[in-house]
């Protein structure tokens, strides 16, 4: 089992966004974001991010050139940022949405993508037909 963060766009209090709109991301290690770095980064979206990762591996690069830093070494750091990348980049995606204007709102635990969805979906029209059900019987307001 998984565990997603789930963001909403800013909204008007009270209004829900569109359900294509809310964007799940799961915590844990990425496989994608440890093996492809920048690019996972900018498939994600996060432009910035991914700009910044890039300009990070250069300059540690041109570095490691100047100060004439082994090979083994310079790998040994590669495969470090490699790895907290891979730890590290959902959160990294998850900062890109909050400059966006993305809150996060929930938790969802699911094995993947799909079944956090519709968790999170099955739960919400619950409330909804809860909350309707209480204004119905007179039990809200």
């Amino acid at each position: 089992m998984a565990i997603f963060t789930v963001h909403f766009p800013r909204m008007a209090p009270g209004q829900l966004p569109a359900p294509d709109k809310i964007v799940f991301l799961r915590d844990g290690f990425s496989w994608p974001a440890f093996i492809f770095g920048p690019f996972w980064l900018a498939w994600r979206r996060a432009w910035l991010v991914a700009v910044l990762w890039t300009l990070l591996l250069v300059a540690l690069a041109l570095i490691a050139w100047q100060l004439r830093v082994s090979r083994d070494a310079m790998s040994w750091l590669t495969l470090g940022l490699a790895v907290w990348l891979g730890f590290e980049g959902e959160r990294l995606v998850g900062w890109n949405l909050a400059r966006r204007g993305y809150v996060e709102q929930d938790l969802v635990i699911g094995d993947d993508l799909d079944e956090a969805e519709a968790a999170y979906f099955h739960r919400h029209r619950t409330s909804e037909r809860i909350a309707k059900d209480d204004v119905a019987g007179g039990l809200a307001p």
